[in-house]
């Protein structure tokens, strides 16, 4: 007892974590005593339905049904002859310059558009549907050419202009594969 009068702290704080230990290990509920809270079973409701924003609302102009086309006018009747106009002197001919061919043209060969970074087997069939078929026509689009097939790509649009498709032709085009991989990474076929 001696010993009790000279660490009575001690022992108290003994006997307090012995109190919190036997409340923690018997005071407690357990699971199986607690009930489950008792709830009306809710009527169904209708079904959750999304949320179509605007965007995916409109479609685009391709998948749109055509108007019909206007019925062809009636041409008016001729006028009756007039007195017979002098006829113009021939002027010689300017030769016309020959035009250059339009980046959409077929080249002889086809290359392979997949190994375009962003362009993968769906890409590559809906571009060749459009009739782009080498680096080189890809390389040679401007901005308008760029807006016009994009427009055209579906799901696909804005890709050209985000995955740099252009800047990667043109490296291609030349054949500089040294270049495209040390911009783009490995090419991952061959050329």
């Amino acid at each position: 007892m001696a010993w009790l009068q000279e660490n009575w702290v001690i022992a108290v704080v003994g006997l307090v974590v012995a109190i919190v230990l036997l409340w923690w290990l018997f005071g407690r509920n357990r699971p199986e005593e607690i009930a489950p809270p008792v709830a009306p079973a809710a009527e169904p409701k209708k079904p959750l339905e999304a949320a179509k924003p605007e965007i995916v609302a409109a479609e685009p102009a391709r998948f749109k049904p055509r108007d019909p086309a206007p019925a062809p006018a009636v041409p008016a009747p001729a006028p009756p002859p007039a007195a017979a106009a002098p006829e113009p002197e021939p002027t010689a001919a300017i030769p016309a310059e020959p035009a250059a061919p339009p980046p959409a043209a077929k080249p002889a060969k086809a290359d392979n558009l997949q190994l375009l970074k962003g362009i993968g087997p769906k890409l590559a069939g809906l571009l060749n549907g459009l009739g782009v078929t080498s680096f080189q026509q890809v390389a040679a689009w401007t901005a308008a050419d760029i807006a016009t097939i994009d427009a055209q790509l579906g799901a696909f649009q804005g890709r050209i202009a985000r995955d740099n498709i252009v800047d990667q032709a043109t490296y291609l085009a030349r054949g500089d594969k040294a270049g495209f991989e040390a911009k783009y990474g490995a090419l991952g076929g061959e050329l």
